[in-house]
């Protein structure tokens, strides 16, 4: 585990999201390095001692006009969890 002062306790006690920012079918296509950079943030986070971490990618390929689940999820999970 990666130690930084400004990683309390109480921020590990809570799950660490990382929301794969949507993409076009043809940027989910042609720009993977930019998509495995989004998602080598989850190692990232398990790196710095979170235990439970929450991918939120169901939006990938979908058009900006499409109904997004995922960013629905994104803004309503910390109300969800109290904070």
């Amino acid at each position: 585990m990666t130690s930084n002062a400004k990683i309390r306790p109480e921020h590990l006690a809570r799950p660490a999201i990382i929301y794969v920012r949507p993409s076009t079918l043809d940027q989910v296509r042609h720009h993977q390095e930019s998509r495995r950079r989004q998602y080598d943030l989850a190692a990232h986070a398990r790196a710095l001692g979170w235990h439970e971490v929450i991918v939120i990618d169901e939006d990938l390929g979908k058009h900006r006009d499409e109904r997004r689940g995922g960013d629905r999820r994104h803004d309503h999970r910390p109300a969800l969890d109290g904070a």
